[in-house]
């Protein structure tokens, strides 16, 4: 049996992700659930997991004190641990900073904020969401309200390509916003530089020069629209993997 990298969570989170039997095998990562702080910590140093989501005010033993004893802590210090805080609480925020976590998501939380998450902390490509070619345009950009103008390659429920010749950096946030045939509203959406494919050194030669963007805050109409859309394209032009890099959670 393949060894799933293993993800741990708060069992609050467990609705929202709705796993069922063939969750790994679908998603990529196998679920460790903790009933409370304490216990996220009693797992945390048995079974070592690959990515930790814990909230800041687990029952027990709090969020960022959990993530300070596994960054003070040799042997699982190397772990990410992503804390889950109120949005708009500044305290809490403070907190997360002090402990130094590797992420930090703000609730409401989503299966789709949570997965693209996990996916982008541990490499993982989107097993379940193939990419289709299209020739459409995105504007993205640093700042909402100057944004420039790209020729989309590829897209999928969790990104898309961009031939661009822009200078960025992998993780780098961006505002995005494009629109699919037929629809009268633009898709805007946060997203991250997952990769990049430089013309002096190409990762992926079969693509121009530009960079893979990973999703972060679709809403469920737009994720929907993007499905729908994707199953109207011919199946031959599905990509499974377009996004060929495999980067390692950051200590």
């Amino acid at each position: 049996m393949a060894a799933y990298p293993k993800v741990l969570i708060h069992r609050d989170l467990v609705p929202i992700l709705a796993p069922d039997e063939h969750f790994a095998e679908k998603e990529g990562f196998a679920l460790l659930v903790a009933c409370s702080g304490q216990e996220a910590w009693n797992l945390i140093q048995r079974q070592q997991p690959n990515l930790a989501f814990i909230d800041i005010d687990q029952e027990e033993l709090p969020g960022d004190e959990c993530c300070r004893r596994v960054n003070s802590d040799p042997r699982l210090r190397a772990i990410p641990v992503v804390l889950i805080v109120p949005s708009g609480n500044q305290e809490a925020l403070n907190r997360c900073l002090k402990a130094r976590c590797s992420d930090i998501l703000f609730k409401p939380l989503t299966r789709h904020l949570l997965l693209s998450s996990a996916r982008r902390i541990l490499g993982l490509t989107y097993r379940s969401f193939p990419r289709v070619e299209v020739r459409l345009t995105a504007c993205y950009g640093s700042d909402p309200n100057r944004l420039q103008e790209g020729p989309i390659s590829n897209l999928g429920p969790g990104g898309m390509f961009i031939h661009s010749a822009s200078k960025l950096a992998i993780d780098q946030p961006l505002f995005v916003e494009f629109h699919l045939p037929n629809t009268v509203d633009p898709i805007r959406c946060q997203a991250c530089v997952s990769w990049i494919n430089s013309a002096e050194n190409p990762v992926n030669p079969r693509l121009p020069t530009g960079f893979g963007l990973q999703f972060l805050s679709l809403r469920l109409p737009d994720l929907m629209a993007l499905c729908n859309h994707i199953r109207q394209q011919s199946p031959a032009q599905a990509q499974e993997g377009t996004d060929p890099t495999v980067r390692r959670g950051r200590a």
